[in-house]
């Protein structure tokens, strides 16, 4: 059985999916916001604050009357901009809960904690960061992070890093940034995507499907980090490109902007360019490659 912790967002959807799809599994699903959900055969959804310590003892209950659970820890508060503008509450989910949720949820087979690559230092092209390369976040999102990958593999579970990530949302009435670039130049108006932020990105199904690959594949030897990133390096504005011809729409609606120049998109610092190598996760599941795909 399957135990997805802040399964009501864009990652949560499609790892619920991708569970239905290449598993037999139920799934316990648990977010704060049950807006839009409703159980299946193969899905109960319970609502669950990680940081009120009774819901966490709550859940624990339910889940020690399962068999040993693979557990997915996607909750986070995560937007860099919202985390320096309210860094107490930040703290409070993104460490403080998830160190009661690890001390407190027994009957675990396999914890899979969902970071970030941010919490690599700002590279440059031709740089690829393995998983033990220098950890030197810029932002207080990605110190957050760190901090929470060490609690994670300090008791014994495991982590993985995702890159930038984008697709069309399969949650009823939630737009994803997918969504808003296609219906946007769907409708002829130009679309502004940055053309010097280098990311190793991959689509949410194929990121999110790796992840449950090493779910269903985990062994105690498995590496306790791994990068889950696409092979190419992606200017955000290049993805703009495929999604443009993806829908058979011209190049000229997606203007490219610089990162470097912006003042009105973002608060918080971003590194201009985050590589990651993914050589270690494609040995472990014996892939030979890893696309972004639309």
């Amino acid at each position: 059985m399957y135990l997805i912790v802040g399964a009501n967002g864009f990652v949560g959807s499609y790892a619920i999916k991708n569970i239905l799809e290449g598993t037999d599994e139920k799934i316990l699903a648990t977010d704060m916001n049950l807006e839009g959900t409703a159980d299946t055969e193969r899905i109960t959804w319970k609502r669950c604050d990680i940081t009120v310590h009774d819901d966490l003892v709550q859940l624990n209950e339910v889940c020690k009357e399962q068999e040993p659970l693979k557990v997915i820890y996607l909750a986070a508060y995560h937007k860099p901009d919202l985390v320096l503008a309210h860094p107490r509450l930040a703290w409070n989910i993104n460490i403080t809960a998830l160190s009661d949720f690890l001390n407190t949820i027994e009957n675990v087979q396999c914890l899979f904690y969902s970071s970030t690559e941010m919490v690599y230092r700002p590279g440059e092209k031709g740089i690829f960061f393995k998983e033990d390369a220098e950890k030197a976040p810029i932002n207080a999102y990605g110190k957050h992070k760190v901090i929470a990958e060490d609690l994670v593999v300090g008791y014994g579970y495991n982590v993985v890093r995702f890159p930038f990530m984008i697709g069309p949302s399969i949650i009823e009435g939630k737009k994803h940034f997918y969504d808003v670039i296609v219906e946007t130049i769907q409708d002829g108006r130009c679309m502004e995507m940055f053309e010097d932020a280098y990311k190793t990105a991959l689509d949410f199904n194929t990121a999110v499907g790796v992840l449950v690959e090493l779910t269903k594949s985990y062994s105690p030897e498995m590496p306790k980090v791994l990068n889950i990133a696409g092979d190419d390096v992606l200017s955000k504005y290049d993805i703009g490109l495929m999604i443009a011809d993806k829908y058979n729409v011209s190049h000229e609606l997606i203007v490219p902007i610089s990162v470097k120049e912006d003042t009105k998109i973002f608060t918080e610092k971003r590194a201009d360019c985050t590589l990651m190598d993914n050589s270690a996760v494609k040995k472990v599941l014996g892939l030979t490659e890893l696309k972004l795909k639309f």
